[in-house]
């Protein structure tokens, strides 16, 4: 399977499960079913940071998209409501903040690597610094969410540190066989931590298993900008289909 047959499957996952989030929430098999999509659109956003040429870019896609969607929550919240409190579900940080997040740490680890492989210890010493900054940022940042959910606040990033670790395992090693079996292990970390609260994250681990089925191929570019479409698209089309019939 190319990159971009993954990103189907992946993204036919994600609609299924907020629909059983969105519509159906009786209906468990529905959130079975949408397990492997976080993995594996994590996968790729690993797969980006280490092939992309224009990292900026990347970025800004990632980030600005995901800005635009909370921006979107933040609006419909006080449409709903006439205003915003600490308790409010628009401060439910979307998936695509959380990627964001990760991206330049994903950016630091590939410079780190190719530091140590070109035997640069500046580069690999500054490169290791930023990863170390990002990472302590990132735990701090998850830390502080927690503390104020305590008090009340619904502010938390979308699958929080896990999300932002887990493209990076992805970028760990080299080769197919020896990247792959780093993102199965950091899910299974993942759905170690999260099955507490959530016993059917287990189902997460099917993506590990399809990204074996990974060829390396992008596929058509055509697809490319659809994807980035296809999370706010799919998302106003449910949240619509339960104004008017739920």
């Amino acid at each position: 399977m190319n990159r971009n047959q993954l990103k189907i499957v992946a993204c036919i996952s994600m609609l299924i499960d907020h629909i059983g989030v969105l519509l159906f929430p009786q209906v468990e098999i529905l959130r079975w079913v949408g397990r492997p999509a976080m993995p594996l659109f994590a996968f790729f956003i690993g797969e980006g940071c280490r092939y992309t040429k224009r990292r900026r870019k990347y970025f800004l896609t990632v980030f600005l998209l995901g800005l635009g969607c909370q921006t979107v929550y933040l609006i419909d919240g006080l449409i709903e409501h006439g205003r915003l409190t600490a308790h409010s579900d628009a401060w439910y940080l979307n998936i695509l903040l959380t990627f964001s997040c990760a991206i330049p740490m994903g950016y630091c680890l590939t410079d780190l690597k190719q530091a140590i492989k070109e035997k640069n210890k500046p580069g690999a010493y500054q490169a290791g610094a930023l990863l170390l900054l990002g990472l302590t940022l990132a735990a701090g940042v998850n830390a502080l969410f927690a503390f104020l959910r305590t008090k009340g606040a619904s502010t938390e990033f979308d699958y929080g540190i896990f999300g932002m670790l887990l493209p990076l395992t992805a970028l760990l090693f080299d080769g197919k066989w020896p990247k792959t079996a780093a993102f199965a292990a950091g899910t299974l970390v993942f759905c170690l931590c999260t099955a507490g609260n959530m016993p059917y994250v287990w189902f997460s681990m099917l993506a590990p298993a399809l990204i074996c089925l990974y060829n390396g191929k992008p596929g058509s570019k055509k697809l490319k900008y659809g994807f980035y479409i296809f999370y706010p698209a799919h998302l106003g089309l449910l949240y619509l289909v339960y104004l008017l019939f739920f």
